[in-house]
């Protein structure tokens, strides 16, 4: 019985089962059509719509780290003399001397720059100077220009922070082979126009050796001079004479001489010197600027009517003067003594009745000496 229940189960189930499939895979005529819908077509996913780019800031690539610098090897500069005496030496003369430079420290040393002072000329210097080495700075002074003591001068500058700037120093005493005396300089000082004076100068030769003066230039002709050498002809005296025809202003006498000694070519001598007029007058001219009819006539002893013109003779106390007068009738001139005889004051005053428009006219000193003349101008209105 049993059996025949558990085979009833199975048949019940396979029943089952086969219904089931015929219900879902099969239709029948009876069941009724399901309605299809056209299969729509698939919509492709739209993609996410992206930001537009920020600019991005770009970092400098990182530098690696400087490598510590060390320092400077500094040179150590040592200068065994920075002066040099040439003693005597004969005018014309070269004196070149090398100033010796010497590095004791361990850094290069550089001579960044020379500058002579007049006179002086440097020829060559060293630029660098190797530790422990030794360089020098050559100097040259010319000796023609100059006579007596002489000290020049050249300024150096280096890399040495404890010497950066210094001095080399050239002295001598500059001599003549051919000496002029008192000096190849001399002095006329304030000469007066009509004055006539004369220097004198001695050129000796001072090793012995005869010579002749052959020309002599003169930069002012209206100079005069005289030459005259002595028996042995190892000197010579000259004479430079100042006329009294001189020209009034600046003497500036040059002479260049010419000479046979071997070791002397040429000689100079020059003299200085101002010509003026003995008899001066100040001011030279008298203007009034523009003055008011009316003020003149209603206030003739006003202080701006009056002006004052000085003269004087300054080479003696002889000067006398004879007449003052003005071409303009409304000008009025008196004089007074400063000094007798020696100076004087012209008082000019404007005295009314005075017209309109421009004036001009002259006022006249007549001296011993000379008779001077004074413009005078000005205007009314």
């Amino acid at each position: 019985m049993v059996r025949a229940f558990q085979n009833f189960r199975i048949a019940a189930v396979v029943l089952g089962l086969t219904l089931a499939g015929t219900t879902i895979f099969s239709q029948s005529a009876d069941t009724p059509k399901v309605e299809q819908k056209p299969a729509t077509a698939a919509v492709p996913a739209q993609a996410p719509r992206l930001k537009p780019a920020q600019p991005v800031a770009i970092q400098p690539a990182a530098q690696p780290a400087a490598a510590p610098q060390s320092p400077q090897i500094p040179p150590e500069m040592v200068l065994p003399a920075a002066e040099f005496d040439a003693g005597n030496v004969n005018k014309g003369d070269l004196i070149k001397h090398d100033f010796i430079v010497e590095n004791k420290g361990k850094g290069t040393l550089e001579i960044t720059h020379v500058q002579p002072a007049c006179g002086c000329t440097v020829t060559e210097f060293d630029k660098t100077i190797a530790p422990g080495k030794s360089g020098k700075i050559t100097a040259t002074v010319n000796t023609a220009n100059f006579s007596g003591p002489i000290q020049k001068t050249i300024s150096v500058t280096t890399n040495d922070a404890k010497l950066s700037n210094f001095q080399l120093t050239i002295k001598a005493v500059v001599k003549a082979i051919l000496n002029v005396t008192p000096s190849e300089f001399q002095q006329f000082g304030l000469v007066f126009k009509g004055q006539t004076l004369e220097k004198d100068f001695v050129l000796t030769s001072e090793d012995g050796t005869p010579f002749e003066v052959t020309q002599v230039n003169a930069d002012d002709p209206a100079l005069k001079y005289e030459l005259k050498p002595a028996a042995d002809k190892k000197s010579a005296a000259f004479k430079v004479i100042l006329p009294s025809d001189h020209a009034v202003g600046p003497i500036s006498g040059r002479f260049t001489l010419s000479t046979t000694h071997p070791k002397a070519p040429t000689v100079t001598i020059s003299v200085y010197g101002t010509i003026r007029e003995p008899l001066t007058v100040y001011p030279t001219e008298l203007v009034y600027s523009g003055l008011s009819k009316t003020f003149v006539n209603e206030h003739p002893e006003d202080v701006s009517l009056n002006k004052t013109i000085t003269i004087s003779f300054e080479q003696a106390a002889d000067l006398e003067i004879k007449k003052v007068s003005c071409t303009l009738p409304f000008v009025e001139v008196t004089q007074t003594a400063i000094t007798p005889n020696q100076r004087y004051s012209i008082a000019v005053k404007l005295k009314p009745p005075v017209k309109e428009g421009d004036f001009s006219g002259v006022i006249t000193i007549d001296t011993n000496k000379k008779a001077v003349t004074i413009p005078i101008r000005g205007k009314i209105f």
